[in-house]
């Protein structure tokens, strides 16, 4: 059987992000409701999660990289306890001046994991909240889904016709219902 597999972004789309307050404590992180659900949905239906983020946090030095790697070991147990396994996360720690080639929606980030786990991009997607994840899955030649939690609404409003989803979902809940009628459909 071909794998499948979805590109997580993580905040605005797995877990609350309130702007203005970076996360920077693991004890702070909190799920959406319905986030597990939608993995639990996804995972019946043979897809495995790769968490790509972008953590200009660590450039800007709101946080190390040993504090992101506690708030990652926290989101993977609460991951595990809800039986939901995820093949990697992975992030970039540059700011957006930096210019870098691994910051969303630019793709080597995502071709490194693709690489590493051996992951096919003919049968992925990319969820998020924000226009780079749009982009990303744009560039990757792969369907995105963006997500009205997070900056979701904001982004629609910021950008209008010029954010290209192949899908809108009101939340993680709804997209992980679309891909699984997609696929049903053959679509993907």
């Amino acid at each position: 059987m071909q794998k499948k597999f979805i590109f997580l972004d993580r905040d605005g789309t797995l877990i609350y992000d309130r702007p203005g307050h970076y996360l920077t404590r693991p004890e702070k992180l909190r799920f959406y409701k319905s986030a597990f659900k939608a993995l639990r949905i996804l995972s019946a239906e043979g897809y495995q999660f790769v968490i790509l983020t972008n953590q200009s946090g660590i450039a800007r030095r709101w946080l190390t990289e040993r504090t992101l790697d506690r708030i990652h070991g926290k989101l993977l147990q609460t991951l595990k306890k809800n039986r939901i396994s995820v093949a990697g996360i992975y992030y970039c720690p540059h700011a957006p001046e930096d210019r870098c080639r691994c910051r969303k929606p630019k793709t080597a980030l995502a071709r490194r994991a693709v690489r590493e786990l051996r992951l096919p991009l003919k049968n992925a997607y990319v969820i998020g909240d924000k226009k780079a994840d749009v982009d990303l899955g744009r560039n990757l030649r792969i369907p995105s889904i963006l997500l009205k939690t997070g900056h979701g609404k904001s982004q629609i409003q910021k950008f209008g016709d010029k954010i290209m989803p192949a899908y809108r979902a009101r939340n993680l809940l709804r997209a992980a219902r679309w891909i699984v009628r997609q696929q049903a459909k053959g679509k993907q």
